[in-house]
């Protein structure tokens, strides 16, 4: 039998369960009604997804999700190494911690989300059939103007827009251990209700777009015309000498309306799977230790 000491308060979170728990976000489009008619099974969802030119939303999910892990366990090395006091394995992050993580996450996935967008943008903006057979022959077409540095076009205002991921989980994380302290939900915030993850999710989604907006706008602007601007101050010049601030948040609207579901569900997913690896970190770790006696 086990002593009571012994026994593992909380399994630790790491960075593989981070990107499978991300990846499952792209299972969501499964439980609709109307789509699942579409898709065969979860790989047919996910090859499908890629082929309508969405981007690998699952493959952005998962590096997202693991890379905000990530910088979390290493803030908390910093602190280790700079002898102050650390948190016990059951407190949750300083929230301080959290905004930087998700910083760091928007940064890195910019790299990729980046050039998939401005491949996305020339695909959906093309004016005469047949120019561009496709994603990689865009990428070919696209590198034969500039070479790789031409795959970046609009990297800037992209990274800028990614930097959303810091009030995106700083809300999530805010408004979770609110629910959280309500329940006497000790610290494990993988145990709140459903409905209450979903709204958590779904505030930090319009929190989060509404934080970089402007930045999509210019995205999105220097990507459909890459030899147009020099950069985005020259992107924000022109755009607003020609059409004033309003621009800037056009469109902002239906954008909110979207993203309440869309992140709602992807939370939604993440804490399912998450909690899923959690429980079987738990039954392992009690296994190997009965296994000792």
């Amino acid at each position: 039998m086990l002593d009571v000491d012994e026994i593992p308060e909380k399994p630790t979170m790491n960075t593989f369960d981070s990107f499978l728990s991300g990846l499952v976000g792209v299972k969501v489009r499964l439980q609709s009604r109307e789509l699942a008619s579409r898709y065969g099974g979860t790989w047919n969802c996910f090859v499908t997804t890629i082929k309508q030119e969405k981007a690998g939303v699952a493959g952005i999910n998962a590096l997202v999700f693991s890379s905000y892990t990530w910088f979390l366990q290493y803030q908390e090395k910093l602190t280790v190494s700079t002898h102050q006091t650390l948190t016990s394995p059951q407190q949750l992050p300083l929230l301080s911690h959290v905004f930087i993580a998700g910083i760091g996450a928007g940064i890195i996935t910019s790299f990729v989300s980046c050039p998939m967008e401005l491949v996305k943008v020339q695909l959906q903006n093309q004016t005469k059939a047949n120019v561009l057979k496709g994603p990689l022959d865009c990428f070919k077409q696209l590198y034969a103007r500039g070479g790789v540095r031409y795959w970046f076009k609009g990297l800037v205002p992209t990274t800028l827009r990614e930097l959303s991921f810091g009030p995106y989980f700083l809300t999530y994380e805010i408004i979770c251990r609110e629910f959280a302290k309500r329940d006497n939900t000790r610290t494990d915030l993988c145990e709140l209700s459903g409905p209450k993850v979903v709204l958590a999710g779904g505030t930090a989604g319009i929190v989060a777009w509404c934080s970089t907006y402007f930045a999509d706008v210019l995205k999105t602007r220097i990507q459909s015309e890459p030899s147009r601007y020099k950069g985005i101050i020259d992107c924000t010049r022109q755009t607003y000498s020609s059409e004033g601030w309003r621009i800037f948040f056009r469109g902002l609207t239906p954008t909110i309306l979207r993203a309440f579901p869309s992140n709602a569900a992807t939370f939604a997913a993440y804490t399912w799977t998450m909690n899923l690896c959690q429980k079987n970190q738990l039954s392992t770790l009690l296994n190997d230790k009965a296994a000792i006696f």
